[in-house]
């Protein structure tokens, strides 16, 4: 059996990859740990953007929103509404490749002010564009690297470019494996640490990774 590491807490993973987790086939634990900070709620804006459910949970704990919402991709829009029950205005559909969903992202914005809760760790794919006139980038958490051994695998995924620097902190990849990015930011922290990279899972990752375990173990 190979032995497969994901840098995913075990209740976010789908319910197929979690029963491979109960099974003992993957290892599934995030290297990342979040801690709420204080910040003022802003006045005014046009429209919110959720990058992940976390970040709605730390903006939500503290504000209302009556502006228009985008979300950074479907699984994030789901969440939402599944815990909030609102529907978001803009879906990005191709999460994993949040450059060119970026740019779709701004023309539908067409000039209005954007408010982004975010961590201090944000790559910042979406804001960079935007003039500061037009945003808001508001730090509603912090993002903490865990220093965590992980024993030797056959299958590394990634999650995230922050577990990616938390993984190496303490760890290095095996020779043999494979390794796998969860969208084109994680693969290019990977990129930046030397690694080569097996598949980029560029949309709906939890279904496409289950697909390549499948074919692949």
């Amino acid at each position: 059996m190979q032995k497969i590491f994901i840098s995913k807490d075990p209740t976010d993973l789908s319910e197929e990859l979690f029963a491979m987790q109960l099974a003992g086939s993957i290892e599934a634990k995030s290297l990342i740990a979040f801690q709420s900070v204080s910040f003022a709620c802003p006045h005014s804006y046009d429209i919110l953007f959720i990058s992940s459910i976390r970040a709605a949970d730390y903006f939500f704990s503290k504000c209302k929103n009556n502006s228009l919402i985008a979300c950074a991709g479907e699984q994030t829009a789901r969440k939402l509404f599944d815990k909030y029950k609102l529907n978001a205005d803009f879906v990005a559909k191709k999460s994993g490749n949040p450059i060119s969903e970026a740019a779709h992202f701004n023309t539908w914005r067409n000039g209005r002010t954007v408010c982004f809760p975010v961590s201090q760790l944000s790559v910042g794919t979406y804001t960079k564009n935007i003039p500061d006139s037009e945003k808001i980038i508001l730090q509603v958490y912090t993002t903490q690297l865990n220093e965590v051994r992980i024993g030797p695998k056959d299958i590394y995924i990634f999650t995230s470019p922050s577990n990616v620097a938390a993984f190496f902190k303490n760890n290095t990849i095996a020779s043999h494996a494979k390794v796998l990015a969860w969208g084109q930011t994680t693969n290019q922290a990977l990129l930046e640490k030397n690694v080569l990279v097996t598949k980029v899972l560029d949309e709906n990752q939890q279904e496409m990774l289950v697909k390549w375990l499948s074919s692949t173990c």
